[in-house]
């Protein structure tokens, strides 16, 4: 692995070009397949240091990550039953004791299998390696509104709201694709850029990022069962902190030929500052 101050690997991260069309993912209704996406699109060899190796642990307001250590009762994964309601109650209790939200919710989670077999059998996701940021400056507010009736979502709207992503392996191994995170101050507001998610049913608005030369990448090496990568979706608090975060998965191109496939559980939440 290349040297430097911190353990630091060359690994491909997909960016998308800079564009005067608004790009579009068109999302597959069949979650084992890949989606469709317009735009152009580059691969380019990214350091990615190994943010275990940090002098000064990251946390979600300044670099907009931070890994933490979370137990948990849930044995099994693919039974959303569970999921939904024993590990959404850790998540929650565990934002608010992390962050001093005043209350945090939990609205949905992601399973992402590499396996194709497996992936299909469970209804799982491919995991992404486009780098993006899940919600933008029209996409987050509307997640409220959609979420409680009219008044509550206004008067909510009115105090600091962010949604955050809680990033978990739950197979074996999480080195064969591990996912990488940008420190959001190195990541330029015009790198973001807007990309709709086009559904049967609805269209969402996600930030796809286009590469910079100052942006610094990092990774967590070794996850175990109890760690979980915490990263900042949007925030709406405009005072210097970390809004975004970009990131995406990556193929580990020093992970032994032995080890297992990835498979992760992605928790999204919404909290709510007093």
């Amino acid at each position: 692995m290349p040297g430097g101050a911190l353990p630091t690997l060359e690994a491909p991260l997909t960016f998308i070009a800079p564009t005067n069309t608004k790009p579009q993912v068109l999302m597959s209704a069949n979650h084992a397949d890949a989606n469709i996406r317009t735009g152009a699109y580059h691969t380019l060899q990214v350091a990615i240091a190994d943010a275990r190796g940090l002098a000064e642990r990251p946390n979600l307001d300044r670099e907009g990550f931070s890994f933490e250590t979370l137990p948990t009762r849930v044995t099994d994964f693919y039974d959303a039953g569970v999921v939904k309601g024993a590990y959404y109650d850790e998540i929650a209790a565990f934002l608010k004791r992390v962050t001093g939200a005043a209350d945090a919710y939990v609205f949905d989670h992601t399973l992402r299998v590499e396996d194709p077999e497996k992936r299909q059998v469970k209804g799982a996701r491919l995991p992404v390696t486009v780098v993006h940021n899940d919600y933008t400056e029209t996409s987050a507010p509307k997640r409220v509104r959609d979420m409680y009736a009219p008044e509550i979502a206004e008067r909510l709207l009115k105090g600091r709201f962010a949604i955050l992503n809680v990033w978990r392996s739950i197979g074996s191994s999480a080195e064969r694709f591990p996912l990488a995170v940008a420190d959001g101050r190195t990541v330029r507001p015009t790198d973001h850029i807007a990309v709709d998610l086009v559904y049967p049913d609805r269209t969402g608005e996600v930030l796809y990022t286009a590469h910079s030369s100052g942006q610094r990448w990092y990774y967590l090496s070794g996850m175990l069962p109890t760690d979980v990568m915490v990263f900042k979706c949007f925030d709406s608090a405009r005072d210097g902190r970390t809004r975004y975060t970009a990131h995406a998965g990556f193929a580990n191109p020093f992970a032994p030929a032995e080890t297992p496939p990835r498979e992760s559980i992605e928790v999204r939440t919404l909290l709510f500052f007093a």
